[in-house]
């Protein structure tokens, strides 16, 4: 694979390497020459510039850059890498939804939300009471109460899924 999606500081530009001294970086053709100076250090020409650039490596795409004394973090992917994170995050986003779970066992003592209602963020939406202890549940996210498992009353255990909050679908 020739083609690659490089993010420095957040700014994607596509590449393509044509040739062992021609590249394309988003459309346009340039030439270059690069020549490794140590391990990590490296001179890169890129038409008439010329830049020094130490790397280190953070992770199996992700480096950090010092390009001519100024930082910069960059992730490199494949295009087909760089589709398949965009394809998860569209996924993720589509089905995002939080629950509540019981942090112990314990008693429902108070739904103060019902189905369909809208919360906010840190809004208390359950009394759950534990070892002769209330205990105030809150929203983790913003959205709407799908769903609610328990009633008013209900004995649960640790991590037994409350209710769900998902995107406003109103």
């Amino acid at each position: 694979m020739n083609d690659f999606v490089v993010s420095l500081n957040d700014k994607k530009k596509k590449i393509k390497i044509l040739s062992g001294s021609t590249i394309l970086i988003d459309g346009v053709e340039k030439n270059y020459d690069l020549s490794k100076v140590s391990d990590h250090c490296f001179l890169l020409k890129i038409g008439n510039r010329v830049y020094d650039i130490t790397t280190s490596k953070f992770s199996s795409s992700k480096y950090g850059l010092l390009i001519d004394g100024h930082y910069f973090e960059t992730t490199v992917k494949t295009t087909l890498q760089e589709k398949a994170s965009e394809l998860s995050l569209l996924k993720k986003k589509d089905n995002h939804h939080d629950s509540i779970k019981a942090p112990m066992p314990g008693l429902v003592v108070k739904l103060k939300k019902q189905v369909g209602e809208l919360v906010e963020q840190g809004e208390s939406v359950i009394i759950l009471e534990a070892m002769k202890m209330e205990n105030d549940l809150k929203a983790p996210s913003s959205g709407q109460i799908l769903d609610i498992f328990v009633k008013e009353g209900n004995s649960v255990e640790k991590d037994f899924v409350l209710l769900t909050i998902g995107e406003n679908e109103r």
